[in-house]
């Protein structure tokens, strides 16, 4: 099966810029009119991330029986819905960083807030997933916060998006880091960084782009899921507090649910205990991404078989 990292993007910079363009100069009424046969153009033809949104929606149903968040099984209104609301977190990730989304518009669910790194002189590493939008997260905090946050990026889709939106406010200040895999001098340049009191965030529920076989399986929604080992082994390497961070759009309201979490002080690994390790720290973040995908279902932005990475590995 083809990795998820080989999947053409489909769009460009300059796609891109036009829209955000349209967007600052018409705001979310023109936005809105240009994204609708955008996102049904992708619909349409994106076969494959079609049946993908398809496949975890029916999972999500399945797994959650009477409390599932459909009425009936999930079909293509469903999907379509779903790229919808990935066409509005787009949006929302151009609202927070041109200051449209500020302080105001969050509400802090977890056990930590933004304020409470920026009190510590420690650093850390953020974890966090394709469910909800980081992006909103990082925009509040990067024009409330001093702190420094290091995203790491596996993709150059996501350095075409924030080059787009420098174009339209220079001082959108975006730490990215661009990588193939995490190596050792990664982990030393990101510990240097964590030590001085700067943060790396990284998504854990990706596999390796260049070691796709470095994975642990773990039940997700019910069927075995395919999970990176990554984002913990560079943890546990950085020698710091550990924290999940989730942002997802109040489906009611115009506001967002900040999840940051404090999981550990300090991940350790034991080299004979070590698969005892991950499975324990990395059930709980499937615990945690479980209960938001219940809450929150068509937020989570992963469009391709998440599960078929799993069975053909």
């Amino acid at each position: 099966m083809q990795h998820w990292a080989e999947t053409e993007e489909r769009g460009s910079y300059w796609g891109i810029l036009i829209l955000l363009r349209a967007y600052k100069y018409g705001g979310h009424i023109v936005m809105r009119v240009l994204l609708a046969p955008v996102i049904a153009y992708f619909f349409i033809t994106g076969t494959k991330a079609r049946r993908a949104s398809l496949a975890y929606l029916r999972q999500l149903h399945i797994y959650a029986g009477s409390a599932s968040p459909f009425k009936r099984r999930p079909g293509w209104r469903h999907g379509l819905q779903h790229f919808w609301q990935f066409g509005l977190a787009s949006l929302a990730k151009t609202d927070a960083w041109i200051g449209k989304v500020g302080k105001r518009h969050v509400e802090n669910c977890g056990n930590t807030h933004f304020r409470d790194l920026e009190d510590s002189p420690q650093g850390g590493i953020l974890i966090g997933s394709h469910l909800g939008n980081l992006e909103v997260a990082r925009a509040v905090a990067s024009s409330s916060y001093k702190k420094r946050m290091n995203v790491l990026v596996f993709t150059e889709h996501a350095q075409s998006f924030n080059r787009a939106l420098r174009e339209l406010n220079a001082n959108v200040s975006v730490d990215m880091i661009q990588v193939s895999e995490i190596d050792m001098a990664l982990a030393i340049k990101l510990r240097e960084r964590v030590d001085d009191g700067e943060f790396v965030v990284i998504v854990g529920d990706r596999v390796s782009v260049t070691q796709p076989d470095h994975c642990v399986t773990h039940d997700f929604l019910g069927k075995p899921a395919a999970f990176a080992i990554g984002p913990w082994v560079l943890a546990s390497i950085l020698e710091c507090p550990v924290y999940f961070l989730f942002c997802l759009r109040d489906p009611k309201r115009s506001r967002y649910h900040l999840y940051l979490d404090l999981v550990a002080e300090q991940l350790t690994l034991p080299r004979r205990e070590r698969q005892q390790a991950l499975q324990k720290i990395l059930g709980q973040y499937v615990a945690q991404m479980e209960a938001l995908c219940l809450r929150y279902p068509y937020q989570w932005f992963n469009f391709f078989n998440f599960w078929q990475q799993h069975e053909d590995s």
